[in-house]
C-alpha cells in the first residue's frame, strides 16, 4: 500500500510465546485473512496481507526489547508489533471496528494487547495508552 494512500496507521503491540507462523496463522484464521506473506530484515521477521482496504503487519523482532528502543511507548517485553494501514478508500473502518478487532485479538491469543499509537501523516500522530483484556468466557 502506498503511503499516499493511507489515511491512518493504528499501532498495537503484545506480548504472545509463539513463533512468528504460528502468531500469524491464528491471527490469519481469526480475522479471516488470506494468507500471509513472510520475510526478514536486520533486526526482525515479520508477515503482511492486504485485505479489504487494510494492510495487515505483524512484525517479530529478533531481540526482546526491540519494539520498546523503537518506540518507548511499548513495554520491553512485548515481542510482536501489529501495525494495521488503513486506505483512503476504507471509509468502513471506525473506532468500533478498530475496538472490535483489537479485542478479538487479544481474547483469541488471551494476551493483553496495547494500543499505543495513531501516525495519521509524517510528523504527526497521536500516542495511546489503552490496554485491551482478553474477553472472560
Amino acid at each position: 500500500m502506498d503511503i499516499e494512500n493511507i489515511s491512518k496507521i493504528e499501532h498495537f503491540s503484545a506480548f504472545v510465546d509463539l513463533s512468528l507462523k504460528e502468531f500469524c496463522q491464528k491471527f490469519s484464521l481469526v480475522l479471516e485473512l488470506p494468507q500471509m506473506t513472510f520475510n526478514t530484515e536486520d533486526e526482525m521477521e515479520y508477515a503482511e496481507v492486504e485485505f479489504n482496504g487494510i494492510d495487515y503487519h505483524i512484525s517479530k523482532p529478533y531481540k526482546i526489547g526491540t519494539l520498546h528502543e523503537w518506540d518507548d511507548n511499548v513495554p520491553k517485553d512485548h515481542n510482536f508489533g501489529i501495525i494495521l494501514s488503513i486506505d483512503n478508500t476504507n471509509t468502513d473502518f471506525n473506532n468500533a471496528k478498530l475496538e472490535a478487532t483489537a479485542n478479538l485479538i487479544s481474547t483469541s491469543f488471551n494476551t493483553d494487547l496495547l494500543y499505543y499509537r495513531t501516525w495519521f501523516s509524517t510528523g504527526f500522530s497521536t500516542e495511546k495508552v489503552h490496554i485491551f483484556t482478553p474477553n472472560k468466557k
